[in-house]
């Protein structure tokens, strides 16, 4: 969450370099509202350098690149800028606003007009799980908003797909950002999903519970494209200490987590990876790369949120956590097509058996109720 403001570009290459080593293809990438817009239309232009440079790095390292563009829940913390807040320290209406609006629609034009013609760039990612930090007040709010940033990008750089960073609560919840409607926007249905943060989830471990929302997407999308699992993961507990669970901080409130063993998430990732293959998905993000610096913890969201100290596949130090060799085997499995034997990609699993409008009358109900016919089908 730092690293614009104290950007070090040597560490930053480094990183980029053992990212590609062990096995990935793209980088994500996030523009901090609070660093990107630090006034009403106003974008900063230090801040656009550095992630033009950062991009850069990347692709030295061989790596595509993914920059999520608007960014204002990250890691268990709002940021808001602070002329978006009255003096309550309420924030006025991202999707209605038009100050806010039109702020929103400059910063994905600078950072998209920056960047446009650069072929590293994979994607645009419009913003990450938006809907946490704020709810639209309209299910149209949701589309209109998604729509003019999307099209504002479209207009700059031509041609590169449009992604739309969404998250459970699009498939357990009426949170007006429907999957439906998103995949009318955008050009991928892709999803983030943790049982960590899923109380239908058999376990904080439940391998199933990705490539079932993977499957789900897809099906409530209803365009026929193969689903991409953005974001997966989970946060481990020191090497050589065994999984306990822990109470954190999750957005101002107390929420029970887990610290996976090293282990158990080497074996959690394998896991998911081979079902993520069998369900026909699209590729899928590891979150994250790396844990955090112990300097960091007096720092927000680290003093609060534990479990975001160590999500990573590399220790703060640069040594591999055993998931590391997972990706990394992967990979050397896909570029021999080794992959289930096949270097077809499997049909998405058809999982959705109502219209999305029936399904979002009742979306906990009905994200509960085809998962269990999921995990029956799966075990039978």
């Amino acid at each position: 969450m730092y690293m614009w403001r104290e950007l070090d570009i040597g560490e930053v290459r480094d990183e980029m370099a053992q990212i590609a080593s062990v096995g990935f293809d793209v980088v994500r990438l996030f523009t901090l509202a609070q660093d990107f817009l630090p006034q009403p239309l106003t974008v900063a232009a230090d801040m656009v350098a550095n992630l033009v440079e950062v991009a850069r790095a990347a692709k030295d390292a061989g790596l595509k690149v993914v920059p999520t563009l608007v960014v204002i829940n990250m890691s268990g913390k709002f940021w808001w800028p602070a002329w978006m807040l009255d003096a309550h320290g309420v924030p006025a209406d991202l999707f209605s606003d038009p100050t806010i609006l039109r702020s929103q629609s400059l910063l994905v034009e600078t950072c998209a007009r920056a960047l446009s013609g650069d072929s590293a760039i994979r994607a645009f990612d419009l913003a990450n799980e938006i809907d946490d930090a704020q709810r639209p007040r309209t299910r149209d709010a949701g589309w209109l908003w998604a729509s003019l940033l999307a099209n504002t990008v479209r207009r700059v750089a031509p041609g590169t797909p449009i992604q739309i960073g969404a998250h459970l609560p699009s498939l357990t919840t009426e949170n007006y950002m429907r999957v439906d409607d998103v995949g009318e926007v955008a050009d991928e249905d892709l999803m983030h999903a943790y049982p960590l943060y899923c109380n239908v989830a058999r376990s904080f471990l439940d391998p199933e519970l990705v490539p079932f929302s993977c499957a789900l997407t897809a099906g409530l999308s209803g365009r026929g494209r193969a689903p991409l699992m953005q974001e997966f993961g989970l946060c481990t507990a020191p090497p050589g200490v065994a999984g306990h669970t822990i109470t954190d901080d999750f957005l101002g409130r107390p929420l029970r987590q887990y610290l996976a063993s090293e282990e158990e998430a080497a074996a959690y990732y394998e896991g998911v990876l081979e079902r993520l293959v069998s369900t026909g998905a699209a590729g899928a993000y590891a979150w994250c790369y790396g844990d955090y610096d112990s300097r960091l913890f007096d720092r927000p969201p680290l003093a609060t949120a534990v479990r975001e100290r160590t999500f990573g596949l590399v220790r703060s130090d640069g040594s591999e956590k055993p998931a590391a060799a997972v990706f990394r085997n992967f990979r050397k499995r896909r570029d021999a097509g080794a992959l289930s034997g096949s270097e077809v990609r499997a049909a998405v699993p058809r999982v959705l058996d109502v219209t999305a409008d029936e399904y979002y009358r009742a979306p906990g109900a009905n994200f509960e109720r085809l998962y269990a016919a999921w995990l029956s089908r799966e075990h039978s």
